[in-house]
């Protein structure tokens, strides 16, 4: 569960490997970011917003969504947005990715 900690450390199993979410609030502009590892990968500086996944380019098998629960909107922009549930983030799978891209992953 995302907490309201400035900066915090999620590992996801995934596919018999991990995932190593760092998030990161940013108070003074008020955002959400994730840098992201796997298999030795590293993807950084991605700014977490609502109803759009946030690395299609970076050619990894799995993506982010931020889902504003209150239907506003508006991107998480307290670093009280995801435990109060106001805001949701879900991980998406390779089917998931499939969908959108059009295409196959390569996982």
């Amino acid at each position: 569960n995302i907490g309201n900690e400035a900066l915090q450390r999620h590992v996801i199993l995934f596919q018999e490997n991990e995932v190593v979410l760092n998030l990161r609030f940013l108070p003074m502009a008020s955002i959400w970011v994730f840098n992201v590892e796997y298999k030795g990968r590293k993807a950084q500086g991605f700014k977490l917003s609502c109803d759009t996944p946030h690395m299609l380019s970076s050619n990894f098998p799995f993506d982010f969504l931020v889902v504003d629960n209150n239907g506003t909107g508006l991107d998480p922009i307290s670093k009280n947005d995801f435990l109060n549930k106001r805001c949701s983030l879900f991980m998406l799978e390779p089917a998931d990715i499939e969908k959108l891209r059009g295409q196959a992953v390569e996982v």
